[in-house]
């Protein structure tokens, strides 16, 4: 039985036959989180699709879409789904492309933008994880749980003589209560006596023992679920660091007039904690490279670094969990290696604050504030972003 398989033995959710029948169980659901994550991180890197309207109000609009060229291929050849093909294309669904088309303020053709993005470490991706497979098998309640089932069958074959209608019926009892059907309390006391008396002969199992005994609301899948939950909650909060370069051309030339290196870390912050919301750290660094106006001719000469920490607050719903408000307050300072034009300084530092509005499932309205504290100016901007995964009912469809 492969790994994924025994994710499944293991969190109890993908058992629909009785647990002494000896076929292959049904193919496990699909372990993914992608809904949980907030919008703050689909903009450093998005799974499927990504159309976005930046700067809306400003005189320099884009309309750039994103996507992934496994996402691509998988829409074309939907076997990319089948999970011996689907882990080998990591490096391929890592990868982040955008092309963009620039607008100046009277919606007028501005020039082309063009992205290229990859995740040099990403811990998110659960679906192909080993980490994640390694913290579900180690976890003391799942191999608690484990050993129980796989040492269930021979005790209650010792109920009634072989095949006896008291054996099917303890059989049939505990696959119910394996399957969530039934509470511990619900058990019949032959049953329950069978259960403690497995868990209290094996060390490994005194812990489960002790818990069972004093909670007879004790339920086998609602544990199960939350185990899962779990790790998969806080699973979206490891860390991912991409780099990438963009570049954009001139309005009436195919030359870049603009390329900019950048490279994005997001962290979560409050792993395991009973808190509802969620904080991420999130790093933002660049070195854009632009046309010096002061030499004569089209280059790339003018320097400018940005350096930018941040912190997203993103508030979620109760029991979805998917975040309908964040909050991202960050300082930027920017230091510029070029000479400098008139009035202007080398090194500025600005606070800025960035709103995104959830207004529908995957539509987001991100409204981000600039503010330059040494000259009192106040900048605003404006964006649409809608994330679409066209893949959605394909990927229901993955077995690992």
């Amino acid at each position: 039985m492969g790994k994924i398989s025994i994710i499944g033995v293991l969190l109890l959710l993908c058992l629909s036959v009785p647990v002494f029948a000896q076929k292959k169980t049904a193919p496990n659901p699909v372990i993914t989180a992608d809904s949980l994550v907030t919008g703050n991180y689909k903009d450093v890197l998005n799974n499927f699709f990504q159309l976005a309207f930046e700067n809306l109000a400003g005189p320099n609009k884009e309309i750039k879409f994103t996507g992934t060229p496994f996402a691509v291929m998988a829409k074309l050849d939907t076997t990319l789904l089948v999970d011996t093909i689907y882990r080998h294309y990591s490096g391929l669904r890592n990868l982040n492309y955008a092309v963009g088309l620039k607008l100046d303020t009277n919606y007028r053709f501005n020039g082309f933008s063009s992205t290229i993005r990859y995740a040099i470490i990403n811990r998110r991706d659960e679906t192909v994880s080993k980490t994640f497979l390694g913290m579900v098998v180690n976890d003391t309640l799942v191999k608690q749980l484990t050993m129980l089932n796989l040492l269930i069958s021979a005790n209650i074959s010792n109920i009634g003589a072989s095949g006896s209608a008291e054996q099917t019926a303890a059989m049939l009892e505990y696959t119910d209560f394996r399957k969530g059907k039934k509470n511990f309390g619900e058990l019949t006391e032959a049953t329950k006596d069978t259960i403690l008396a497995v868990l209290s002969r094996n060390d490994s199992t005194k812990r489960l023992y002790d818990y069972l005994k004093g909670n007879d609301r004790f339920n086998m899948k609602r544990t199960a679920d939350s185990i899962y939950k779990d790790f998969r909650d806080n699973f979206n909060k490891n860390l991912l660091w991409t780099a990438g370069v963009t570049d954009t051309t001139y309005k009436n030339q195919f030359i870049f007039s603009n390329v900019v290196f950048s490279t994005d870390l997001i962290q979560g912050l409050n792993k395991y904690s009973r808190a509802k919301n969620e904080l991420e750290l999130n790093i933002h660094s660049q070195l854009q490279l632009v046309d010096d106006t002061l030499k004569a001719g089209r280059d790339l000469k003018r320097a400018v670094f940005n350096f930018e920490p941040g912190v997203n607050l993103a508030f979620k719903t109760k029991y979805s969990k998917k975040s309908y408000l964040e909050i991202k307050f960050s300082g930027s300072w920017y230091h510029n290696f070029s000479s400098l034009y008139v009035n202007e300084e080398r090194d500025r530092i600005m606070a800025n604050a960035t709103v995104r509005l959830r207004v529908y499932n995957d539509i987001w309205i991100p409204i981000e504030i600039k503010y330059d504290p040494r000259n009192g100016n106040l900048f605003g901007f404006v964006n649409v972003r809608a994330n679409f995964k066209a893949l959605a009912g394909a990927a229901k469809q993955i077995l690992f």
